[in-house]
């Protein structure tokens, strides 16, 4: 698989956008992991084939994970996309996404060159989708949000999306070759969030290939940021990524 980061930042990260990376399968199917306010403009700096994009997976339905979508519906509708759109979520991914769009741009689907084909994925289920299993398990975090594991016969990867890891997410979390987790503080200060010191925490006891620290509040990479990398820089396949950075695993 590869990873490219679009961005790795929080809601209100103004340098570092909203936290996305796209995915490229080992078979070529390309997933975009969220889709926040800024994510558009930066996944259009690098993808201009209106039919690239596979699928589309959104974590849980706060503003900085999903907002985005219109603006990207409208920019692929003005370059021509023709392929139906996968679009993956928890149970009324459907309503959400269509909501959004009409609010952004009133009667506006009707007008689309493609069609949206909605998969729903619950919490401890499983799924084959784009020659891929996805798994999904819940956080601990202010809205219902799932981590994805995604396995593509040669490489296992998850995304954690907001929110501690729970039994059901370590499980996921467990062997994974790479794993892209929210770290939003340095220890674990907010009960729905997050921390460095747990993510690499779990690096250390799940088994985890590497791990990329992402989501950090703008404060703590305003006012620590030399700390945490050089806790980052101590740690074997431990990555703290900026937007445009680019892994293969």
């Amino acid at each position: 698989m590869e990873i490219f980061f679009l961005g790795v930042g929080e809601a209100c990260d103004t340098a570092h956008g909203n936290s996305s990376s796209l995915i490229t399968a080992s078979n070529g199917a390309r997933i975009l992991l969220d889709c926040g306010f800024s994510v558009p403009h930066q996944y259009f700096r690098t993808v201009e084939q209106p039919d690239a994009l596979d699928c589309i997976w959104i974590s849980h339905f706060h503003g900085d994970h999903f907002l985005g979508l219109p603006l990207l519906f409208l920019r692929l509708w003005q370059l021509g996309r023709t392929r139906p759109l996968a679009i993956v979520g928890q149970k009324g991914i459907d309503l959400k996404v269509r909501a959004a769009l009409e609010l952004a741009y009133p009667t506006f689907e009707k007008k689309l060159s493609f069609t949206f084909e909605f998969h729903r994925l619950h919490a401890q289920e499983t799924i084959s989708l784009a020659g891929m299993t996805w798994s999904a398990a819940l956080t601990q975090h202010s809205q219902y949000n799932l981590g994805l594991r995604l396995e593509d016969g040669l490489t296992k990867f998850y995304y954690s999306g907001d929110g501690r890891a729970g039994k059901h997410a370590r499980e996921l979390i467990r062997g994974c070759d790479f794993v892209v987790h929210e770290s939003f503080s340095m220890i674990d200060t907010y009960p729905y969030h997050g921390s460095v010191n747990s993510t690499l925490q779990l690096a250390d006891e799940l088994e985890i290939g590497q791990v990329a620290l992402v989501h950090l509040d703008h404060e703590v990479r305003r006012n620590e940021l030399e700390t945490v990398k050089k806790m980052v820089n101590a740690r074997p396949n431990t990555l703290l990524p900026v937007a445009e950075d680019c892994v293969r695993f």
